[in-house]
């Protein structure tokens, strides 16, 4: 399954101090998230992107095996980034 953002564009999103502070503009929510999951929000910013490629890049951000802890951390994340309709599922990836 592929993922892509729920918006036209960029989100506007900044990092201090390893946490991301992301704004919707569909909802008008701002979010605070941790340093993986502004990872995470960076790799779908790029264009529709496999979970697979994700898990790939998050991994090697995190110097860490691309192993199932990792898909299981990063699945986690796709979903909550979903239900806060800032990404979406993608066709084709």
């Amino acid at each position: 399954m592929g993922w892509r953002l729920g918006v036209v564009g960029p989100l506007p999103m900044r990092c201090w101090d390893g946490d991301y502070v992301v704004y919707n503009p569909l909802s008008g929510n701002t979010h605070v998230f941790d340093i993986v999951t502004g990872e995470v929000l960076k790799v779908i910013m790029t264009g529709n992107v496999a979970a697979a490629e994700i898990c790939q890049r998050i991994a090697a951000f995190l110097e860490v095996p691309n192993d199932v802890g990792i898909a299981d951390h990063v699945g986690r994340i796709l979903v909550a980034l979903d239900r806060l309709a800032l990404i979406e599922p993608a066709a084709g990836c």
